[in-house]
């Protein structure tokens, strides 16, 4: 179970790092260049990790007719030696926007939902904790075991579910998320089976704001999924945290995970706000398509 898949547009300086360990941090340009009415991004997070320029365009507040009329030549304007995939995010009331993306080959890759809740009100979903797990704060001998959860439970967001990305750079793109959250000390916690002696599940918050915690990430091992170690990891989370006073917690979850959501909802959070992901992706060597 995995409730909680956060994207990097809250935290571009801190979400992903190159692996020289640099934060990056997106710069948007007008598009097309050189001064053109769109604005779009370079991640390079991304490009370096997949070996191909990722970009973000950024429309969800654009003028529909200055959107149908630069889009196709801001497209062609990007560099056709490399394959490169461009993502645009908006509200998926936004309809008109949508099939104007849609008619230059954009395609939704991912519905990310927004969820808070006020943690006074936690429904307790299991009366008794499991004997087997024990849950705690991680430790930097921790990051192997994390990592290689991280690198194997995904499979709903928006990087697997796009045929044009190798899954197994998404699923690195994951375990380098964990592996940037240990070195920046982000909140990290782990669930530990007690016989045998292993880490089978993670969460990593950040202080959204006092006594508000952001729930970026967090898995089990997929072996385990559907056991109800899930359950009970994030229950002890909710608990911990607002024994420590917090007030409120906030966390994300794709459309794609429906498991997920269900289980969010069952703790009793509420949905605050939706985002449509759209991907456009362009094999090397071609143009863009109208």
């Amino acid at each position: 179970c995995s409730i909680a898949v956060q994207e990097e547009r809250k935290y571009p300086m801190t979400s992903l790092t190159s692996r020289s360990g640099t934060a990056f941090k997106l710069n948007f340009e007008p598009f097309p260049r050189p001064n053109g009415p769109l604005s779009c991004a370079y991640v390079p997070w991304d490009s370096e990790l997949f070996g191909f320029p990722f970009y973000e365009l950024k429309c969800a507040d654009a003028d529909p007719e200055l959107l149908s009329r630069h889009l196709g030549g801001g497209l062609d304007s990007l560099s056709r030696d490399h394959a490169c995939l461009v993502l645009a995010r908006l509200p998926p009331e936004h309809t008109r926007i949508t099939g104007i993306l849609a008619r230059y080959g954009f395609y939704p890759v991912e519905t990310m939902l927004d969820f808070d809740l006020v943690l006074a009100r936690l429904n307790i979903i299991l009366k008794h904790d499991h004997e087997q797990y024990g849950f705690r704060r991680a430790t930097p001998d921790d990051l192997p075991a994390v990592g290689d959860i991280a690198c194997g439970a995904f499979a709903a967001d928006r990087f697997h579910m796009d045929p044009n990305i190798p899954s197994d750079k998404a699923d690195q793109r994951y375990a380098c998320w964990v592996e940037n959250s240990f070195r920046t000390q982000d909140q990290v916690f782990v669930l530990e089976e007690t016989n045998p002696s292993r880490i089978i599940g993670f969460i990593q918050c950040r202080d959204l704001a006092p006594r508000v915690v952001d729930v970026c990430l967090g898995a089990v091992r997929r072996d385990i999924q559907k056991s109800g170690a899930g359950v009970q990891m994030y229950q002890q989370l909710f608990l911990d945290y607002r024994a420590r006073g917090y007030q409120k917690a906030v966390t994300h979850v794709s459309i794609n995970n429906l498991s997920g959501v269900k289980l969010t909802l069952r703790y009793g959070f509420t949905i605050s706000n939706a985002m449509l992901c759209m991907h456009w992706f362009r094999p090397a060597g071609m143009t863009a398509k109208q």
